[in-house]
C-alpha cells in the first residue's frame, strides 16, 4: 500500500478569522500566488479558486503553493469588501507576504486577480505597495494565458488545469496599466 504524505498547511489569519493573510501547502518547490481577497477557504476545505490554484501549480511542476491576496479581508463576493482601506491589515499583509516568500524560498510569484483589482480604488494602491515591499526579493513574476483586455493577470477560476505559467513584464504592468 502506497504511503501518502500528509499535507503540511501554511495558514495565517487574524484572531477573528475576518482576515486571511496566507493559505497553502508546504512543498519542496513552491509557488506564491496573489489574488484579490480571500473567501472562505481554510486548510482541508479549499474553495473553487484555491482548487484551481493547486491544480494549475501542480501542472506547472510545483508541489507546494501559498495563496496571498492584495486585500486580506475575507468576503465571498468582491462587493462585500470594505469601501475604505484598512491600513493596519494591509501593513500586516505586506509583512506576512514578504516573510513567507523568504522563509519558504519562494522565487516564483503568480499574479491571479483579473479585473477585480479595479473594484475598489484602493486595490491598485495596495498592489503597488506590495510590489514595492517585494523589490528586495528576487521574484520571477508569472501569469497564465494572456492578460485581460484591461491588461490585468487572469483570475484562475474556470481556467484549464493545463494553463502554463508565462513570464510577466511586471515593470510594464506597474507603469502602464496601474499607474497609466
Amino acid at each position: 500500500m502506497e504511503h501518502v504524505k500528509p499535507i503540511e498547511w501554511i495558514y495565517m489569519n487574524n484572531g477573528s478569522n475576518e482576515l486571511r493573510y496566507a493559505l497553502g501547502e508546504k512543498g519542496n518547490r513552491m509557488v506564491g500566488c496573489i489574488g484579490i481577497n480571500p473567501s472562505t477557504a481554510r486548510p482541508d476545505d479549499l474553495d473553487n479558486t484555491l482548487g484551481s490554484v493547486k491544480r494549475i501549480a501542480e501542472f506547472n511542476g510545483y508541489d507546494g503553493w501559498v495563496m496571498f491576496n492584495i486585500c486580506p479581508q475575507r468576503a465571498t463576493d468582491i462587493s462585500e469588501i470594505d469601501y475604505e482601506v484598512n491600513p493596519h491589515a494591509i501593513k500586516e499583509n505586506l509583512s506576512i507576504v514578504k516573510r513567507t516568500l523568504v522563509e519558504y524560498n519562494i522565487g516564483t510569484v503568480w499574479l491571479a486577480f483579473g479585473n477585480l483589482i479595479e473594484y475598489r480604488p484602493y486595490l491598485k494602491m495596495c498592489f503597488l505597495e506590495m510590489f514595492a515591499a517585494l523589490k528586495g526579493i528576487d521574484v520571477n513574476w508569472k501569469i497564465i494565458q494572456e492578460p485581460t483586455q484591461k491588461g490585468h493577470p487572469r483570475h484562475p477560476l474556470y481556467k484549464p488545469v493545463k494553463s502554463t505559467f508565462v513570464d510577466f513584464d511586471i515593470q510594464r504592468y506597474v507603469s502602464e496599466v496601474l499607474k497609466g
